[in-house]
């Protein structure tokens, strides 16, 4: 079974691994943990402490598929 974790962990490799991650048009080259999860959703915003692309960014997804799943959205504040 996945973990919020281990999804953003597989994040930060394919970052290493091609510099960048591409969701729907948007390209992220900066994730850090923690996250938090809700039910079955995993995220990365501001009360998680976790940033994307510096903070400007929030993510979401389905845990154990952040690959078909994720969705990133601009950071409101």
């Amino acid at each position: 079974m996945s973990s919020v974790a281990e999804d953003i962990e597989q994040m930060q490799a394919q970052i290493q691994k091609y510099g960048s991650i591409t969701q729907f048009g948007v390209r992220i080259q900066s994730i850090s943990g923690p996250g938090g999860q809700n039910g079955g959703a995993g995220y990365i915003n501001n009360s998680t402490g976790g940033r994307v692309q510096g903070g400007t960014m929030i993510a979401s997804w389905q845990v154990g598929n952040w690959g078909d799943t994720m969705t990133i959205v601009p950071n409101p504040g």
